[in-house]
């Protein structure tokens, strides 16, 4: 969807915001330009998450939350203070902390992968129903590597 586009939606009284999983972080920068800071945007890749808040957005829906959820809230709080320069710091450490992970789970299809990851701190089983499909072994590997990177495990 175009920036003009989603400009003429936010003129909807019940259209107050966006999660923006396009990767592309110049469409923060467009549409804050466009729609104004009221203008609600929220990251959907957690990858992009700490940029994205750099330029304007205001949070994320995060899939590396359903495992590291007190990480991700420590980083969104500490993405969120632009002008505290130790909280931007903490910011970019967790966020190196929780990159492979970010990067893990989405090896192959979600929810897969975070379901395997959840099965790791006993959350639930690795079960996925049809037509989805457990992941394979490179991919364990891979989430659970990135969990012990994490310090989650």
């Amino acid at each position: 969807m175009s920036v003009d586009t989603m400009a003429r939606l936010f003129e909807l009284k019940n259209i107050i915001g966006v999660k923006d999983a396009t990767g592309d972080l110049n469409r923060v920068d467009k549409q804050k330009e466009k729609m104004g800071n009221e203008f609600i945007q929220l990251s959907g890749e957690d990858a992009t998450a700490l940029e994205f808040n750099l330029r304007g957005g205001v949070g994320c829906i995060s899939v590396t939350a359903n495992l590291a959820p007190k990480l991700c809230s420590e980083f969104q709080n500490a993405s969120l203070s632009k002008n505290n320069s130790n909280l931007l710091a903490k910011a970019n450490t967790i966020n190196d902390q929780l990159m492979p992970l970010h990067k893990a789970l989405f090896i192959e299809s979600s929810p897969s992968p975070v379901k395997y990851g959840a099965s790791l701190l006993k959350f639930c089983s690795d079960e996925v129903r049809l037509p989805l499909v457990k992941i394979t072994e490179n991919t364990k590997n891979a989430v659970k590597s990135a969990m012990l990177h994490a310090n989650l495990i």
